[in-house]
């Protein structure tokens, strides 16, 4: 997170050990309210995945359900989700990009780009060939450094579906019969 800090240059970064210690010692180099304003509007974001229970078969639809909600203060007014970005060139509103893959076959299932004011429910579709599965769902910010979420998922394991079986019998019964 401290690279994305207004005033910040990498030297500063190498020679703080922590965030705080370069916050209350390098004041002298930045405005205190710039860095002040940065800290605060950082995203804080809770991320509730939820795979909706069933039998799951290659080819038909799976459900993910993911929670997601920012850690507001109450006494904040609106739901201002504009960046600090002081040499971005227009307004830039903080977004969020929800991808399920499966890091062992590097395949991506699913992609969806949210913006979250305070709390939002969405519901991602995907589907799998037969075979156990190890998911995750990755939570990516693309304002901000090290706000991103990489979630697993539990195992899934997916039967065969009834059209893929019906399909093979009728394959196999072509070709004893030539």
């Amino acid at each position: 997170m401290i690279k994305g800090l207004p005033f910040y240059k990498w030297m500063h970064v190498k020679c703080a050990p922590s965030a705080v210690l370069v916050v209350t010692t390098r004041t002298d180099l930045f405005p205190r309210r710039d860095v002040a304003t940065f800290v605060n509007s950082y995203p804080t974001l809770d991320v509730s995945p939820d795979l909706v229970k069933g039998e799951y078969t290659a080819g038909a639809p799976i459900y993910l359900q993911v929670k997601l909600s920012r850690d507001i203060d109450e006494e904040d007014e609106g739901d201002d989700q504009t960046v600090v970005a002081p040499f971005y060139p227009t307004k830039k509103m903080a977004n969020w990009w929800l991808v399920v893959g499966e890091p062992t076959t590097r395949q991506l299932l699913v992609i969806k780009k949210v913006t979250v004011n305070k709390s939002l429910s969405v519901k991602l579709e995907f589907s799998l060939t037969k075979g156990t599965h190890l998911l995750k769902l990755f939570v990516i910010c693309d304002s901000y450094f090290g706000a991103d979420h990489d979630i697993p998922l539990p195992s899934i394991e997916v039967l065969e579906g009834e059209e893929s079986d019906s399909d093979e019998d009728m394959e196999s019964g072509d070709e004893t019969q030539k």
